[in-house]
Order: structure tokens, then C-alpha cells, then sequence
């Protein structure tokens, strides 16, 4: 096969299987395809590679050795090997083994074959027919050069639009799509939630994008870019009756969880140590107090109460850090809180 095509094959598999749309990453991948010619001195790996390359050609016939299960084992062995001593290598060493091993078993197309069992002699061929096999830089190979470069593009779309996860969750548009979404990468990022439904308390339409602050029984928190919190679900105590959803995932935002304990204290002096620059911080938790007043704090109807009082408890659900300063800063109150810190330059 032609060098292209090899490059083609490698960085589309690694793009696919590893469901990445790093350039750096499909890269490793596609030149990895390359190295199993390195069996042959006119091949790209055999001219950068000239030592190499005239080692394996001057004993063995091409397409043995370094087409084999037995290369990829050894390439795998040195990929994550170097991976062990150094993590941040491990998306590489991937890359490298699936690069190199769709590097070789593409050629068991062409009429050669390879020697996928080396050290045994028997060649691997498909299909049975010679006749049906490619010839390196015949019209059959460009057609299917020009197949794989629709399949790269599409697949790296993909990719770079979230994942075949999140195409899927946009396809089926419920709301267990985009709880799987949100579980695998909303540590990671922001996932942004796309609603279409009604609002339980007027009936008005509802369709635009949330930020998913967290799961909520059958739903989720989400919350306006008018910083308002509301109820996603089909449940009966949800602000927002979902019709459809799907869920993109959005710029790297580091997301964490934080216990806090409260032994009769200002909650505002407690919490103020979660006031950062380009955070969000939203939190929940059972607080005990003493002559609360209750009129002041904030309610509507048409929003989740993310703060329940009484005049001697509070129960807090996502509630926004500027919301429980706000009202509740001077309150001495006893209990345990859970702080959601989502560190992000903005929304």
C-alpha cells in the first residue's frame, strides 16, 4: 500500500478507537502505521530510518517480522513501558500501538499478504481471491484512499464534537444520554445541557442552554446564564418539564467536592474561604440554627429552592455561594455542608 494510505488507516483507527481528536495523538497514531515498512529500504520509514531498515532487509523478506502480532507486541511492550515511568505518555503509547498495529494488517489486503504469525512462513491474505486484492497505487487503492479520507473527516468530527457518546445522546435526546455525558467528563468540563420543554409553573416553552450543575433524581440542576437554578425533569417537583435534552461538553472546567463542618459558627466566615476568583461554587447540606427569621430569604416559585428554612434548621440544595452570603452570612448555625467547587475562568 501506498504511504498515504498507511497514514490514513493508522490516524482514522486511532481517532476511532481511541475517541480522540487530538492532533498531537492521531498524529503518533498515523505515523505509526508507517513504521511496519520500515522492512524496506524505499519505504518513508526505511529512508529516515536507513540502519534500520537495512538490518531487516538484508535478512528477512518484506512483510514478515515487522508485520506481525510478535512486532506489536514488542512496540506495545515499549510504548507502555515508557508510559510507566511517565504517564502523561499513556494516550501516546496508545496511539502508538494501534497506529502501528493497523499499519501492517492493512497490507494483508494487498496480494502479498504478510506474515501475520511470525516466525512462521504462512502469509495472511484476504480475501481468497487474488484477483480481488489491492495492488499498491492502483485505481482500487486511490478509490478507497478517497473512502478513508471522508471516513477521517467524519470520524475526527466527530470526535471534536464530544464523542459518538454525545452524537448519540443528540440522536435519541434523553435524558440518560446526557447523564452518561455528564458522568464521564463533567469532572473534566463544563457540560452544557440543550432543553427544549415547558416550565410547570405558567406552561410558557422553555428551549435554550443550561449549565448542568448536577443530577437531580431522574434530572438534573441546571442553571440560566442569568445565574437562576431550576428543576430538569420529568419528575412532579421540576421547574422545567423536559420534552427533549442533550448535553455538549464544554471548555475544561475542574470540578470538586469539598465536606465542610460547621460547629457553631457564622456561615459566612466558613464559607468565605470558597469565594475564588473564576469559580463556581454551589452548596448543599443540613444546618441547625437558633431563631432563624425566615422572611427574608429569597423565593420563587418559579426557580428550585435551593435554600429551605425553618426557624431552626436550614437545608441547602446547590445553592449559589453569593446567594447563601447574601442571606444567610451572619447566621451561627451547627451541621456538615458539601461544597461543589467548579473551577472555571467563566461560564
Amino acid at each position: 500500500m501506498l504511504g498515504i494510505s498507511h497514514l490514513l488507516v493508522s490516524g482514522t483507527a486511532t481517532s476511532l478507537l481511541l475517541g480522540t481528536a487530538s492532533p498531537a495523538v492521531i498524529a503518533v497514531g498515523a505515523i505509526a502505521g508507517l513504521l511496519p515498512d520500515i522492512d524496506i529500504s524505499t519505504s518513508p520509514a526505511g529512508r529516515v530510518l536507513p540502519w534500520i531498515s537495512s538490518f531487516f532487509e538484508s535478512r528477512m523478506p518484506h512483510r514478515s517480522c515487522t508485520h506481525s502480532l510478535v512486532a506489536s507486541g514488542a512496540i506495545a511492550v515499549l510504548g507502555y513501558g515508557t508510559a510507566l515511568f511517565n504517564p502523561s505518555f499513556l494516550n501516546l503509547a496508545h496511539a502508538l500501538s494501534v497506529g502501528y498495529f493497523f499499519g501492517w494488517f492493512a497490507d494483508i489486503f494487498t496480494r502479498g499478504g504478510v506474515e501475520m504469525f511470525w516466525p512462521s512462513p504462512v502469509r495472511c491474505v484476504c480475501p481468497g481471491n487474488r484477483n480481488l486484492r489491492l495492488r499498491t497505487g492502483s485505481n482500487a487503492e486511490y478509490f478507497i484512499l478517497i473512502l478513508l479520507i471522508a471516513i477521517a473527516l467524519a470520524v475526527f468530527n466527530i470526535n471534536n464534537s464530544g464523542g459518538i457518546l454525545t452524537q448519540f445522546n443528540r440522536l435519541i435526546a434523553s435524558p440518560s444520554g446526557v447523564q452518561h455525558i455528564f458522568n464521564d467528563s463533567g469532572s473534566t468540563h463544563l457540560i452544557k445541557a440543550n432543553i427544549k420543554g415547558v416550565r410547570t409553573g405558567d406552561r410558557s416553552k422553555v428551549a435554550g442552554q443550561f449549565l448542568i450543575i448536577q443530577v437531580q433524581g431522574t434530572g438534573f440542576l441546571v442553571q440560566s446564564d442569568d445565574g437562576r437554578i431550576y428543576k430538569a425533569s420529568t419528575e412532579p417537583d421540576s421547574q422545567i418539564f423536559l420534552e427533549e435534552i442533550t448535553a455538549d461538553v464544554g471548555k475544561p472546567a475542574i470540578t470538586n467536592i469539598e465536606a465542610l463542618t460547621l460547629e457553631d459558627e457564622p456561615i459566612g466566615q466558613a464559607i468565605a474561604q470558597f469565594d475564588r476568583t473564576g469559580a463556581m461554587v454551589f452548596i448543599s447540606g443540613q444546618l441547625t440554627v437558633d431563631g432563624l427569621e425566615t422572611s427574608g430569604l429569597p423565593r420563587d416559585p418559579y426557580q428550585f429552592p435551593t435554600i429551605k428554612a425553618t426557624d431552626t434548621s436550614i437545608t441547602l440544595e446547590a445553592a449559589p455561594l453569593a446567594i447563601v452570603q447574601k442571606n444567610l452570612s451572619e447566621e451561627f448555625a451547627t451541621g456538615q455542608l458539601q461544597v461543589r467547587v467548579i473551577n472555571s475562568s467563566s461560564q
